[in-house]
C-alpha cells in the first residue's frame, strides 16, 4: 500500500508539472487533455491544485469548475472559498465573488485574505462605504499589505470627496485625515482639508494644512 501511494504521488506530481508546462507551450487542447487527468470530483486538494494551475496560466474559466467543486467538498475550509471567489474576481464576475465571500466572512471574520478580497470586490461594485469597512478592517489585520493599503487609500479619498460635496465637513475631514495617515507623502488630502477649513472660517487651520501640502509638494517635486 505504501508503494502504491508513493507511485500515485509521483504520477500526480509528474502530471502537475506536465500540465503547467503544456499550458505555457503546447496547444490548449493538448494541454487541457493532460491537465484534466488531475480532475477528481471527490478530492478537494487535487481539484484545488488543478484550479490554481489553470488560474496561474490564464485559464480562469476552466479554473472555475474544479475550484467550485473543491469549495463544495470542503465547506469548512476558508482557503477553498477564497480560491473560488478570487477566480470569479479575476474574471470580473463580481456578484459571484461577493456571495461566497460574504458567507465566508460570517464564519471566519478575522481572516485577512477574506476581508481584503471582499473589500476589493465591493469597491469594484461601487459599494464604497461597505468596501471601506472591509478594507479598513483588513488593514488592521495586516497593516503591511501594500495592495490593501492602496485600495483603502483610494476608497477613503472617494468617501472624503463625497462627504465634502455633501457638506458633511466633519466626516470629510475625518476621511481626509485618514488618507493622509495612510500615505503621509501625499499632499492632496492636506490641500482638501485646507479648503474645508477655509469654508468653515478657520483661517489658522486652513493655513497650516496648505503649508503642509506645499511642503509635501516641494519634497516630492510635484507642482500643484
Amino acid at each position: 500500500m505504501s508503494e502504491e501511494l508513493r507511485q500515485r504521488d509521483t504520477t500526480e506530481s509528474r502530471i502537475k508539472l506536465e500540465c503547467a508546462q503544456k499550458l505555457d507551450q503546447a496547444p490548449r487542447e493538448e494541454a487541457v487533455a493532460v491537465c484534466e487527468q488531475l480532475y477528481d470530483p471527490d478530492n478537494a486538494e487535487k481539484l484545488t491544485a488543478l484550479g490554481t494551475t489553470y488560474g496561474q496560466h490564464g485559464e480562469l474559466e476552466r479554473a472555475l469548475k474544479p475550484l467550485r467543486r473543491a469549495a463544495e467538498l470542503a465547506p469548512q475550509s476558508p482557503q477553498m472559498q477564497y480560491n473560488l471567489a478570487y477566480a470569479h474576481y479575476q474574471l470580473n464576475q463580481l456578484e459571484e465573488a461577493r456571495a461566497p465571500l460574504a458567507n465566508a466572512i460570517q464564519r471566519w471574520p478575522d481572516l485577512f485574505p477574506l476581508n481584503a478580497l471582499y473589500g476589493a470586490v465591493l469597491l469594484k461594485l461601487g459599494q464604497d462605504h461597505p468596501a471601506y469597512e472591509a478594507l479598513h478592517y483588513a488593514h488592521q489585520l495586516n497593516p503591511q499589505d501594500p495592495a490593501t493599503l492602496e485600495l483603502l487609500h483610494t476608497v477613503t479619498l472617494t468617501l472624503a470627496s463625497q462627504t465634502q460635496a455633501a457638506r458633511q465637513y466633519s466626516d470629510s475631514l475625518r476621511y481626509f485625515e485618514e488618507a493622509a495617515t495612510l500615505r503621509p507623502e501625499d499632499p492632496a488630502p492636506h490641500r482638501r482639508m485646507a479648503e474645508i477649513h477655509a469654508t468653515l472660517g478657520r483661517p489658522a487651520q486652513a493655513k497650516a494644512e496648505q503649508q503642509k501640502a506645499d511642503s509635501l509638494s516641494r519634497a516630492s517635486g510635484k507642482v500643484q
